[in-house]
């Protein structure tokens, strides 16, 4: 057909209600055919969708057909016929939302997931930065921010963290996955030079160490200096992999909001997105992401931003140098 007289068509057949004429059964939805909305509908949710498909001056009916109710073959009779035979009728099931791997379950656990403290009253959720090992042989343990893992000095040590955060569905106990170990206090009254808390992994919790999903190794720590414009890379629960460049390092008096008020940090390193990218290097829930440079070195821990064109991060030697932790 013609694509005028297929969108004729589609108009035609939704005015005469053969998309609206199908109530979801509640033994359908019970089944898990289809998920009603959580909204009030003043009309049946319809188990079909209608559109078009073809190119090029052969075009069809395009069906969709998301849960199998009684009397629905019917329709799609009705609606071949009218369309002469020229139509494509797919079922799809259930549609859900898509989430990407950072907001999921993930297990064994992975660099760049959903990870937080659980709070109460409400929900929250930062970043999975990386995997430490401490001097002191108290196994894997996971690399994130003071205000990701320890609510801004706020939990005892001990205290559950789960994967994902509660912010992506992470409850506890079932996602518990490590307990808060050990944490860089935060200061209002004085300068802070970093943001970052270590939680020891729960027995049987498995990891990836080491592992940047979409970039490849971790190539250890970086100790040379950084230069103006160079290009880094995160994996964060919120953007995901992000390429941007380095545009201040050794930045002080760095002024940032926090619950308890505004801190300052000394010797900070700013990033700025990539150009040819686009969009934001980070936003809110990205907290907690390591930073690697174009050799995959480990040179910082992402800690802040203003959701458009500056993040901040510590740099990564003091971070692991005031845990008393190295990369694992």
């Amino acid at each position: 057909m013609k694509l005028d007289s297929v969108r004729s068509l589609k108009q035609e057949l939704i005015a005469r209600g053969e998309l609206s004429s199908f109530p979801l059964s509640a033994a359908s939805a019970k089944a898990g055919s289809a998920t009603p909305s959580a909204l009030p509908n003043s009309q049946p949710v319809s188990p079909l969708a209608i559109g078009v498909s073809g190119s090029d001056g052969d075009y069809r009916l395009a069906i969709r057909v998301f849960a199998l109710t009684p009397g629905i073959q019917a329709t799609l009779d009705r609606i071949s016929e009218a369309a002469a035979g020229e139509v494509g009728i797919q079922l799809v099931g259930s549609v859900v939302k898509q989430q990407p791997w950072h907001q999921q379950q993930n297990r064994p656990l992975r660099i760049g997931g959903s990870v937080g403290f659980v709070p109460a009253g409400y929900t929250m959720a930062g970043t999975l930065g990386a995997f430490v090992l401490s001097a002191n042989g108290d196994g894997f343990m996971i690399l994130s921010n003071n205000h990701v893992l320890a609510d801004e000095n706020r939990l005892p040590i001990g205290s559950d963290i789960v994967q994902q955060g509660t912010l992506d569905g992470g409850q506890a106990p079932v996602d518990v996955v490590a307990e808060l170990h050990s944490f860089v206090p935060l200061y209002a009254n004085r300068l802070n030079l970093v943001d970052a808390a270590v939680a020891r992994l729960a027995n049987g919790a498995l990891a990836q160490p080491g592992l940047l999903t979409d970039l490849g190794q971790l190539g250890g720590v970086r100790e040379t200096p950084l230069t103006d414009l160079e290009p880094v890379f995160k994996i964060g629960r919120t953007t995901g992999r992000r390429k941007g460049r380095i545009s201040a390092f050794e930045l002080d008096g760095v002024r940032v909001r926090y619950d308890m008020g505004h801190l300052v940090f000394n010797d900070q390193i700013e990033i700025e997105p990539d150009p040819e990218e686009g969009g934001p290097f980070s936003l809110g829930g990205d907290s907690g992401s390591l930073i690697v440079d174009q050799d995959l070195r480990a040179v910082g821990l992402l800690f802040a931003g203003n959701d458009f064109d500056k993040t901040y991060a510590n740099p990564i030697g003091p971070v692991l140098s005031a845990l008393q932790v190295t990369l694992a």
